[in-house]
């Protein structure tokens, strides 16, 4: 793994010497985008192998976990919380919804939606929360107690830094 400071002597542009083939290396080498949405995708997969037997994905499960822990909320508060947009919210919200585990209400005129979850909504994130602790659990065991504390860490302090 490369880290920063090394990209100056790796990743150069105005160095000639540098072929386009060895530039792009450098750049995947380096790249905090790529290694975030990587180490997502991995993880994401994971997740989504430990809940399959709920039927939930990963992302399912995060919206209904940002709604238990507000009991009644917006689907503003719900993208600000998760830092996605109305639209991929809207479009995640709705295999919840057919499912009959979320309920929105309101949102006429200038009144937010308002989310909450239905009582099998609720079975549910009990049953998918016990899997989702198993993964958790076995994750921050692979990659070491100390090791994921400072991940969630940095991965904060990268959402909110990248987010301002």
């Amino acid at each position: 793994m490369m880290y920063m400071h090394h990209m100056k002597a790796i990743y150069d542009p105005s160095e000639p010497a540098l072929t386009s083939a060895m530039q792009a290396q450098a750049i995947v080498e380096v790249c905090l985008c790529h290694h975030v949405r990587r180490a997502g995708r991995a993880i994401t997969r994971l997740f989504d192998e430990a809940l399959q037997p709920t039927g939930l994905q990963a992302s399912q499960f995060n919206i209904l976990a940002a709604v238990a822990a507000r009991d009644l909320t917006s689907a503003a508060e719900i993208s600000k919380i998760l830092l996605l947009d109305r639209t991929t919210l809207s479009r995640n919200l709705k295999p919840l919804r057919d499912a009959g585990y979320v309920t929105t209400e309101g949102g006429a005129g200038r009144r937010p939606d308002v989310l909450s979850l239905t009582s099998s909504g609720r079975v549910i994130f009990s049953k998918a929360a016990a899997l989702w602790r198993q993964a958790q659990g076995d994750l921050t065991e692979r990659l070491g107690p100390g090791q994921a504390g400072l991940l969630l860490q940095v991965l904060g302090k990268a959402a909110a830094v990248a987010g301002s």
